[in-house]
């Protein structure tokens, strides 16, 4: 109730093994017991890990009898599961995306990350091949931020809360907000960004372009717009309709500063039929970091400078695209 009374919310954790991973009791055997009491103290969030539990099929068994103690229970309970460990058993029944959507609320996707840009990017990469599982009431879990630990800079963790936010994941804070420096601050309070990860449409990003020696990649995120625009040909026959309103990261994984150039067709042309010629894409771009409208494109945008380790996190709106013999 104390904790209720400032605003804020409850959250615990545990593991369904017998011991937590600090050797503490476990929720083995006793997943209805301990879920009716959580939902006594009126908790809100469940983190359940899953150590001391060495039977793969276990902690899978484990998780949905968690997933049906805590329906049952009158106060409603975010249930966040830690199957990063199931990770290694893509080819059997129990890797965990088949049948975590329908369990659990959120769930790990790789292993515990750490204060460096190399977990940052293994995350990341690992994301771009579950993305799909990512919907509304279940999302992919990238794990706690790390923004503000202290080993990595402002521009590395820019780059993570940017990937975490198009990617749909969970934005915990996982700092000390006693001793937060104001650049972290305004990291993990950027309104504009944070829209991006709650958008209620509901999709994940995903990456779809790389470089050919994996200098940079371009992630991009569909965005909900009211008005859904449609393009016609010159005939007046519907073309195609393109969802118009994305968020993009341009990410540059290098050490070295770099310029990245997003060309519009890679992004708003998939959905053309190999037999259609390529239109002019003009859209409209707003700089998500520097809080900034940029202005009108045509096919092309290219972000200058992009500094080691550093993205640059827009919007673009699709305005028009003309019919071109190009």
């Amino acid at each position: 109730d104390y904790i209720h009374s400032k605003g804020l919310l409850f959250g615990i954790y545990s593991s369904s093994g017998e011991k937590t991973c600090k050797k503490y009791p476990g929720s083995w055997q006793h997943e209805f017991l301990d879920a009716a009491l959580f939902s006594s103290w009126n908790i809100d969030f469940l983190k359940l890990d899953c150590c001391f539990q060495d039977n793969i099929k276990d902690r899978a068994t484990a998780y949905i009898t968690w997933s049906k103690a805590l329906s049952i229970q009158n106060h409603s309970i975010l249930f966040s599961c830690d199957t990063d460990e199931l990770l290694l058993n893509e080819n059997n029944l129990e890797f965990p995306f088949q049948w975590a959507p329908e369990y659990c609320n959120m769930a790990r996707i790789w292993g515990d990350i750490d204060d460096e840009w190399e977990s940052t990017l293994s995350i990341s990469d690992r994301a771009t091949n579950i993305y799909y599982a990512s919907q509304p009431g279940y999302w992919n879990d990238l794990d706690i931020l790390t923004v503000g630990l202290g080993k990595q800079t402002i521009d590395e963790y820019t780059a993570q809360f940017s990937l975490w936010a198009i990617i749909s994941s969970p934005l915990i804070a996982g700092n000390d907000l006693r001793i937060m420096k104001k650049e972290i601050a305004n990291i993990l309070t950027n309104k504009e960004v944070i829209a991006i990860n709650q958008d209620k449409l509901g999709r994940s990003g995903n990456m779809f372009q790389r470089a050919f020696d994996g200098s940079y990649e371009i992630w991009a995120k569909p965005i909900h717009y009211e008005n859904m625009p449609h393009f016609y040909d010159q005939n007046h026959t519907l073309r195609f309709s393109p969802l118009p309103f994305h968020a993009v990261v341009l990410l540059n994984r290098l050490n070295i500063t770099i310029n990245i150039t997003f060309e519009f067709n890679q992004l708003f042309g998939n959905n053309l039929s190999p037999h259609q010629p390529t239109p002019t894409w003009t859209v409209f771009i707003r700089d998500l970091w520097l809080h900034r409208d940029l202005g009108e494109f045509v096919d092309t945008w290219t972000a200058i400078n992009v500094s080691a380790h550093g993205v640059r996190m827009i919007t673009v709106l699709l305005h028009n695209a003309t019919h071109s013999h190009r």
